[in-house]
This record gives C-alpha cells, sequence and structure tokens, in this order.
C-alpha cells in the first residue's frame, strides 16, 4: 500500500532504479562477474557463469524474501534464491566473498544507474536552454537589482545564464558519478584470504566486468 504520492502518482523512470528488483538484480550482477572472474582463473567450471545468469531472470523477489524470514540475512537469501535456479552450478555462487563486497559495489551500480538519467535529463534541458538563448539573444526585458527593476536586458541572455549553470551541474554531476563508481572484492574483513595469492587480480577482474574503479 503506497504511503506516499511519490510511491505511486508522481512515479518516474527513476523509481525502479531504487526498488527491491533492481537491488537484488544488481547483487546478482555483483555475484555474477564473481563467478565469472572465478571461471577465467579456473576456480569454477566454465560453464557455471552461464547458469548462473540464466537462474537470475527467474529469481523472484516473493522467493527472496521468504528465505529471509527463515534465515533472517539478507543478502544469502538472494544466493540461496539464486542457486536454486542455477541448477548443479548454483554451488559455485558467492565463493570467497563478504556480504559487503557483494552490497557496498551493488549500491553504487544503482546510484550509477540512477546519475545516467539525471545526466540524461540535464543534457536535454540544456539542449533547450541553448536553443531558448539564440532565438531570445534579442527580446527584451526588464533587469531586476536589490529586488526592484533596473536596467533592460534579454531573455537570451537569462536562457545564457541558466544554460552555463547547468553545465557546471552537469560537471558535478559527472564527477560524482566517477566518484561513488568503486567497488571492492576482498571477503570476509577485507583480507581477500579466501581468495588466496589471486586476491588482487581478483577484484580486479570484477571490477572491470562491472566497469567500476577500484575501492
Amino acid at each position: 500500500m503506497a504511503v506516499s504520492p511519490l510511491d505511486s502518482r508522481y512515479k518516474t523512470e527513476m523509481t525502479p532504479v531504487f526498488d527491491e528488483e533492481n537491488k537484488l538484480r544488481k547483487w546478482m550482477e555483483v555475484e555474477l562477474a564473481l563467478a565469472k572472474a572465478h571461471a577465467a582463473l579456473g576456480h569454477i567450471p566454465k560453464e557455471a557463469p552461464t547458469a548462473i545468469e540464466a537462474g537470475m531472470d527467474k529469481v523472484k523477489v516473493e522467493r527472496v524474501h521468504e528465505i529471509e524470514a527463515e534465515i533472517h540475512h539478507d543478502l544469502m537469501a538472494m544466493v540461496r534464491a539464486l542457486a536454486e535456479q542455477s541448477g548443479e552450478y548454483g554451488g559455485y555462487i558467492h565463493i570467497g566473498s563478504t556480504s559487503y563486497d557483494i552490497e557496498d559495489t551493488a549500491t553504487a551500480l544503482i546510484f550509477r544507474e540512477g546519475i545516467d538519467i539525471l545526466e540524461k535529463r540535464l543534457e536535454d534541458l540544456n539542449s533547450v536552454l541553448k536553443k531558448l538563448a539564440k532565438e531570445h539573444k534579442d527580446t527584451l526585458c526588464i533587469g531586476r537589482t536589490h529586488g526592484q527593476h533596473a536596467n533592460p536586458t534579454t531573455y537570451g541572455m537569462k536562457f545564457a545564464i541558466y544554460y552555463q549553470e547547468m553545465k557546471r551541474n552537469l560537471d558535478r554531476l559527472r564527477y560524482a558519478k566517477q566518484a561513488i563508481s568503486v567497488g571492492k572484492m576482498s571477503g570476509a574483513t577485507g583480507t581477500m584470504a579466501a581468495f588466496g595469492r589471486e586476491g588482487i587480480q581478483m577484484q580486479t577482474l570484477v571490477m572491470k566486468e562491472l566497469g567500476l574503479s577500484l575501492q
């Protein structure tokens, strides 16, 4: 049941980015990247990632919640639900990682997806502002200073100022996206012990697959 108009009436393309389904999807994407890294290094069968990826589309939020109610662990509930759908390869999920390797890295993917939407909207807005600035470069309007009328200016100038301001906002947003696009895969307590001597290589392969930088 919706408790706010933002939950229903005013939904945008941003809404599904932050819903439960996409969170689980991103968790599974990180698990898949981990399985691909293990397969590349010869730790698990090469066909395992394909089976795991096929299983991702069959995992239901409701089933994850059922398992979580039983084991009281949100991340492992997802792992078990995904393992159920991955057949004989279900046992190759989550090897060597710790919960927040998955959750923190998935959060970066979610925020990056959200920022992509904002970036596109700002680019569209700036295209409109640029067009209006050119169209109204000679359209006079009254200027204002100290809350009162001042020398005349043009609407074109006003739109040009908004355009420049939004360009700076886009720069800030892109910097934020770069700053947030990081992940980790270092196992329990961050020691990488579960990956043996290949810990750094494992982490690098996973982040390369996800398009993330290393923390």
